[in-house]
């Protein structure tokens, strides 16, 4: 989790609120490109210039089961793709695909080509930690279907061959979207405009860095949290570092942090009220954010952090739709209504 290195911050938040909406996307794409992939495939089986035996009632079982997992991807909202469920996805993907390369020939099918959009599609998740996986069920799941065909081999066939040389792709293909997911996670600033923080220490290293480079001015670090019913996370942080500052998204959180160096109290609450704007206006229905301020709440990055987490942890005590708590204060501004009211 981002912020387990911040004792002050409680976790849970974090992971309550789980996003994945460039993995809603990649995860929707495949599916598309799947269900058009198993239309051909059928057709191209059905074909008299395809010469394998294929056992066709499994294989209609088996295309029915990925239909309606590819349907079912295609359906469910942005906030259930956290990593662990792409994992499982690709894992499902694999193990049926394995299965109707079997029932349409075995070694001979011609249906192995439908695992190459798996092995590239992990790596626009920019994590090797769903890349890695990925590799690894396609290569067991694609061994193990052709197996039977491997210990049945007529000595002197190719088959055995054949499998090799397909595994062979398989893991060059996954090694390139290993690279690929690894190039792209290195990024402080990817290209969608916002720094992936899986662990917290990006943004703790650009706050030792502001206050570095600014012994005793002011610097403000806002965190926000756009709360359950944001529509799309990738735009609102595109909105706020076009209007604010880079944000930095900690871990699969909707929770994010930014630095405003040279920022006074008054900057920081326009800046917080900036963000819960820009939150509403993609549908967000609970927004929050927590702030504090150097040197006046911390003087050290590490406790600036953690202070300005207590500030938003108090911000979810507060009954409203939406709250800004700066940790300087005793009261909390209450978004909507242009009043304070205490902080519990």
């Amino acid at each position: 989790m981002a912020w387990d290195s911040l004792d002050a911050y409680d976790a849970p938040i974090v992971s309550g609120r789980a996003r994945g909406a460039k993995s809603a996307r990649v995860l929707k794409g495949l599916s598309l490109l799947y269900l058009l992939l198993l239309g051909i495939s059928l057709l191209f089986v059905h074909g008299g210039s395809y010469e394998p035996a294929v056992s066709f009632v499994p294989l209609y079982l088996i295309a029915s089961i990925l239909v309606t997992a590819a349907v079912a991807l295609l359906l469910l909202p942005t906030k259930q793709f956290s990593e662990g469920f792409c994992i499982f996805s690709y894992f499902l993907y694999a193990v049926f695909l394995a299965a109707a390369a079997f029932f349409t020939g075995g070694v001979s099918s011609e249906l192995y080509v439908l695992f190459f959009p798996l092995l590239f599609a992990p790596a626009l998740h920019g994590a090797w930690r769903i890349s890695l996986p990925v590799l690894v069920a396609v290569l067991v799941s694609y061994a193990l279907a052709m197996l039977p065909s491997v210990l049945n081999a007529v000595e002197g066939s190719d088959g055995p061959s054949l499998v090799f040389f397909r595994l062979a792709a398989f893991a060059l293909t996954g090694v390139f979207a290993l690279a690929a997911a690894g190039g792209k996670g290195a990024s402080s600033e990817p290209d969608d405009g916002y720094a992936l923080d899986e662990d917290g220490s990006m943004f703790l290293g650009r706050v030792t860095s502001e206050i570095e480079a600014r012994r005793g001015t002011p610097i403000g670090v806002l965190l926000v949290d756009p709360g359950h019913a944001i529509e799309d996370m990738d735009l609102l942080l595109d909105r706020v570092r076009t209007r604010i500052g880079v944000p930095f998204l900690l871990g699969e959180g909707s929770v994010f942090g930014i630095v405003l160096g040279g920022a006074n109290e008054g900057a920081v609450e326009s800046a917080a009220r900036r963000a819960l704007a820009a939150a509403n206006s993609l549908g967000a229905d609970e927004t929050r954010a927590g702030a504090a301020l150097y040197p006046r709440d911390a003087r050290n990055a590490r406790d600036l952090l953690s202070v300005a987490g207590k500030a938003l942890e108090s911000a979810f005590e507060i009954e409203s739709p939406g709250a800004i708590v700066l940790a300087g204060r005793n009261v909390a501004r209450i978004e909507g209504t242009g009043t304070y009211g205490a902080a519990r």
